[in-house]
């Protein structure tokens, strides 16, 4: 049994080079758009979601801060913004909402994008949600149902990142999860990584995704042996 974790696309077909066959969890990080390079971008999530839509046990599709312009949170502008393509991508993203999430629990991890901290959480409890009752589980759950109810507190941006707040899950600074990573396993993408990288924290751990800018590497996860390795695949662009 292993899991596959593809870190984030921003338009490239990296995955293309995955075999979902030898996979039981697939599990997408978000960023599926933006890229910098000229990619037929539109035609690369319409894969991906009809992948989803084979596969719906499978495929696990993250939401990232990129993906939250065109339809999630389309009031925020990123410095990147696909103008020609942003109608097609708030179309698919509406369409197929449900099938996108927040963030993903299993086996004692908690796969998002951009990653908890506990100052994060903290900053929550003093606007009203309070999570300290909750496990990693109940926590990953909680969000989601937050997600899909649009709370709007879960696109807080902190200092690191341009805002005035406190890096939420879809925003995240690599310099926060470092002083401050809420106390558990977590998978996560958005700062870019010249390859991938892991590192213990007080009470947990971190897995960095986001490395498909500069390689073609993915996290392996076997859970029942709860071991990780990482995957080289050759490059299909």
């Amino acid at each position: 049994m292993k899991w596959i974790t593809i870190g984030d696309i921003h338009g490239r077909a990296n995955w293309k080079s995955i075999d979902i066959n030898q996979y039981e969890k697939v599990i997408f990080m978000g960023d599926y758009v933006d890229g910098r390079e000229e990619l037929d971008e539109l035609k690369n999530l319409e894969e991906i979601i009809d992948l989803k839509l084979k596969h719906p046990d499978k495929v696990v599709l993250l939401v990232g801060n990129h993906d939250l312009q065109y339809h999630w949170h389309s009031s925020k502008r990123l410095r990147i913004y696909k103008e020609k393509y942003a109608l097609d991508y708030h179309r698919l993203f509406k369409q197929n909402e449900k099938h996108f999430q927040l963030s993903y629990f299993a086996h004692d991890h908690i796969w998002v994008h951009a990653g908890i901290t506990t100052r994060w959480l903290q900053y929550m409890q003093t606007i009203g949600h309070d999570f300290s009752e909750y496990n990693a589980k109940g926590l990953s759950a909680h969000l989601n149902h937050l997600f899909e109810k649009g709370c709007i507190e879960l696109y807080s941006i902190g200092k690191a990142r341009g805002g005035m707040e406190v890096g939420g899950p879809f925003w995240a600074d690599i310099s926060e999860l470092r002083v401050s990573a809420a106390p558990f396993h977590q998978v996560v993408g958005h700062n870019k990584i010249d390859e991938l990288m892991h590192f213990k924290t007080e009470l947990g751990s971190l897995r960095m995704s986001d490395c498909l800018t500069y390689c073609n590497q993915f996290w392996v996860y076997q859970p029942f042996e709860q071991r990780w390795t990482k995957d080289f695949k050759s490059l299909g662009k």
